[in-house]
């Protein structure tokens, strides 16, 4: 797991970074490093890129760029990274929620506050790391769960469009993929030989699930039903958890 903290106070950077560690140490989490350190939202901006980073916490009140305005600017490349802030006052509470942030410590906290922190973007980041094992060109392969945005079986063979554009293909029969699949709630099978990952879906429609990519994947007359009953189910989980 990737970490990067930014805070403006060179001790509070410190503190927290030998806090994570403690942490990671105690719960057998691997750092692929210690956590690196930015003085400035400016700074850590400049050598940003989405998916770099598994966790940033950010302070608010920081010279130049505030830790608010730096996670929106986050948010335009990059959605799926955790956002802690950390910060003096409860002021930004409320705002956290538009950037999606997993947590919001108010200074100063306890290293017990820091751990649920750390505990709730541990889970997300497993949860988000699933994959399954399937055949592959040089033995088994993991195929990572939450980047597919739809399967379709094209020529005696599985056809894996992921969320990034790009597609692979799994020598493996229909029947036993879906079997493997579909043991996901966040799948659904939609038509014959087409699964789709509800994560990717951007609307339901009469006829069809429109992503976000904005593909439109069909779904059967008769399955429709069941379909519509199972997104909504989704839907509802999804929502309850927010």
């Amino acid at each position: 797991m990737r970490i990067a903290i930014i805070d403006d106070l060179p001790w509070d950077r410190q503190r927290l970074t030998d806090d994570i560690s403690r942490w990671a140490d105690e719960h057998c989490l691997p750092l692929d490093s210690p956590p690196d350190q930015f003085e400035s939202g400016e700074v850590f901006l400049k050598n940003f890129s989405a998916g770099k980073y598994d966790v940033l916490f950010l302070d608010i009140y920081m010279d130049g760029i505030n830790g608010m305005d730096t996670a929106r600017r986050i948010r335009e490349s990059d959605t799926a990274c955790r956002l802690v802030f950390t910060t003096t006052t409860a002021d930004f509470a409320v705002d956290s929620y538009d950037v999606d942030s997993s947590w919001y410590l108010v200074k100063p906290y306890s290293y017990e506050k820091l751990s649920h922190a750390l505990a709730r973007c541990c889970a997300s980041w497993q949860e988000q790391h699933q994959s399954l094992l399937v055949p592959g060109k040089k033995g088994e392969e993991k195929l990572p769960l939450h980047q597919i945005a739809w399967t379709e079986y094209v020529n005696r063979k599985v056809c894996v469009h992921f969320k990034n554009g790009l597609d692979t293909q799994i020598s493996m029969r229909q029947t036993d993929f879906s079997e493997l699949l579909l043991a996901y709630s966040f799948f659904c099978d939609c038509m014959k030989g087409l699964i789709v990952n509800f994560e990717a879906v951007q609307k339901l429609m009469d006829d069809c699930f429109l992503l976000k990519s904005g593909e439109k994947i069909p779904i059967s007359r008769l399955k429709y039903r069941h379909v519509r009953e199972q997104f909504l189910e989704y839907s509802y989980t999804q929502a309850r958890a927010e």
